[in-house]
């Protein structure tokens, strides 16, 4: 229970997939208060089905310029 806001901007998954694995997530998760937020550009059904799994809600969001979409997960 540290953090308020989580930014996510590690390297694609096709780039770093280790970081996108659930152990990885499972620690973010656990780093994150109640009510705290988690926001990445990367929109793969994998990482939203995983972060659902791990008990946030998750919502997809439009992207900024050059990027189609994001994700905003919050822990309730």
């Amino acid at each position: 229970d540290k953090f308020d806001v989580i930014y996510f901007d590690a390297f694609a998954p096709s780039k770093q997939p280790e970081m996108w694995e659930l152990p990885i997530l499972q620690k973010v998760v656990r780093s994150m208060k109640t009510k705290s937020v988690f926001v990445t550009y990367c929109a793969k059904g994998q990482l939203k089905r995983d972060l659902k799994s791990l008990g946030l809600i998750v919502e997809t969001l439009a992207g900024p310029p050059g990027k189609k979409e994001m994700v905003r997960a919050t822990k309730p």
